[in-house]
This record gives C-alpha cells, structure tokens and sequence, in this order.
C-alpha cells in the first residue's frame, strides 16, 4: 500500500518526464529528417481531409532536380504558427476561402482550378477530401522554388494525379 501510495504522490513527476521525453524525441526525429527549404516544396492544403503522407510519397516519385523532400500539410499542421505556412510554395484552397489568404499567394486571381465540386472530379481526388466547394491550386507569394521553376513542377505533377 505505501509503494502504490509513493507512486501515485510522483505521477506528476513520470507525466511531465513522459511529456519532454516525447517532445524532446519528436524535435530530434524533426531535425535529422527535415531539409532545408531550398531542398524541399511545400503544399499546404485547406481541405476537410487529406491523405499527407500518401500524397507527398506520390508526389515525390515525379520531384524536380535539386528537391529532396516535398512535405504535405493540412493548414490546421501551421494554426498556431504562421511563419511557417508564409513560407510555403503551394496552396489549395476553397474559393470562399481566397480572400482571406490573398496575401500568401503569388497571383490570387489566376489560380488554377484543381477540383470542381458540381462534377465531383478533380486532381488527386484520392489523396484530398476536397468538401463540397470548388478548390484552387495556387503558388505561394514567398516561394523560395518559384525563380527555379520547382514550384510549378510539383504544382503540374500534382494536376496530373487524376
């Protein structure tokens, strides 16, 4: 009875070590996987469901030259931490949502249209749970692969996913 009594008076103590454990794991596995931004194009993608790691494995078997990762998120990965999704290459986004996000795209108003809800049919339908309203695919404002074309070479690979 003491020795259950003594643990439970240092759970706090197993929980907050169980939590940096796991934080400070996570931030390792981060920094020796990640690549730099100049080797790396990222889609960010405001959709009701999404297939990442499926979609960024798929994406990458067509990856530009001089890319050696292209990573997938969904723009609730970035909520609490803007700079990251500032600095992204490619965004889909539903047409209601546009205007709210305007100062992250390249060319808010030449979007391509990667899902057309009336028909039901778009790019990558397998990966991305579009919802029920239109989305476009957009390139990013603050772009790092937007002067060495590698941006655009996702963003075709991406369309081609039929």
């Amino acid at each position: 009875m003491k020795f259950v009594r003594n643990v439970f008076s240092q759970l706090h103590t197993f929980v907050l070590w169980a939590l940096f454990s796991a934080l400070f794991w996570s931030w390792i596995f981060t920094m020796t996987t990640d690549v730099p931004a100049a080797e790396k194009v990222t889609l960010y993608c405001y959709v009701p469901e999404i297939s990442d790691t499926e979609l960024a494995v798929r994406l990458e078997e067509t990856k530009p030259d001089g890319i050696k990762k292209i990573k997938v998120h969904s723009f609730e990965y970035v909520m609490f931490d803007v700079e990251f999704i500032e600095s992204g290459d490619l965004f889909i986004i539903p047409e209601s949502m546009i205007e709210e996000y305007r100062e992250l795209l390249l060319d808010p108003d030449s979007g391509v249209k990667i899902y057309d809800a009336a028909s039901g049919s778009g790019s990558a339908c397998g990966y991305i749970g579009y919802g029920g309203e239109d989305c476009y695919l957009f390139l990013g404002a603050h772009s790092v692969h937007i002067e060495d074309g590698c941006a655009k070479a996702v963003a075709d690979a991406l369309l081609s996913l039929g």
